[in-house]
């Protein structure tokens, strides 16, 4: 059942600011997690309920979900842009942003691509552990709950950093589960996302992402990791950037 959420009656965690897709306050909220999902997740009560907002409350001006609003949240304060993202792509800096998005970032993406500098690929029919481009094409590279499908996490971060040009970022998300550390579902049943009853190979979970999330993005060799929180725990984004410039051998930058 789909409802209208009401900002005076909403439980502190879930209370949303203005979506930064559209700029609209209104949303509505339907549960998308299943029984057998949380039990293989291991999920309490309270996780499942920021994982349901987090993916299942959405924007009713632009339909972007809480994770989509927290991804388009770290694009503009990369940025620095104090607008919605929709403002932002008609901005000629925009405009000069060359934009690499591995598989559709939520909703973001029919916005997205308006940019000139905008390349969507799919995963896995493109690698994201080998993507097919030259070091330093891109200035961006975004992807959303795309991550913890990727058999070898680290190795899919480290090929984003590749293709980025020195001062650019890889922004995206992943389902984090705030109380716990990350671990691989190697060894444990098959468990895939997306829908009750799904049984694509390619939603096949790898990796369950904790508070340690960070630790992925500086071992693959970005420079620093941001953590961008539209709405804790519900919504949180990761900016992880390339630095403008390198050390000379007597490590002065």
């Amino acid at each position: 059942m789909v409802s209208t959420i009401k900002k005076e009656t909403m439980n502190e965690r879930t209370t949303l600011s203005p979506c930064r897709v559209c700029g609209g306050d209104a949303f509505t909220h339907h549960d998308v997690l299943w029984s057998e999902l949380i039990a293989q997740w291991g999920l309490s009560s309270g996780e499942a309920e920021y994982i349901n907002v987090q993916q299942g409350t959405s924007c009713t001006g632009c339909g972007s979900n809480v994770r989509s609003i927290a991804l388009a949240d770290a694009l503009l304060r990369w940025t620095r842009a104090a607008m919605t993202l929709k403002e932002w792509v008609d901005t000629a800096a925009a405009r000069r942003c060359d934009i690499l998005e591995i598989n559709e970032a939520g909703t973001l993406s029919g916005t997205l691509s308006l940019l000139p500098g905008h390349r969507l690929v799919r995963y896995p029919e493109c690698d994201m552990m080998t993507l097919p481009f030259e070091a330093r094409s891109f200035d961006v590279v975004v992807h959303s709950d795309t991550l913890e499908h990727v058999p070898d996490a680290t190795r899919g971060l480290r090929e984003c950093r590749r293709v980025l040009r020195p001062g650019g970022a890889c922004l995206f998300t992943v389902p984090v589960v705030v109380g716990r550390l990350t671990r691989g579902r190697q060894g444990l049943p098959v468990s895939v996302h997306g829908s009750e009853g799904c049984t694509d190979a390619s939603l096949t979970v790898h990796t369950e992402f904790g508070a340690d999330v960070w630790c992925r993005v500086l071992e693959s060799g970005f420079d620093e990791c941001r953590i961008v929180p539209y709405r804790y725990p519900a919504g949180l984004a990761l900016i992880a950037q390339v630095a403008e410039s390198i050390p000379t051998e007597g490590g002065q930058w």
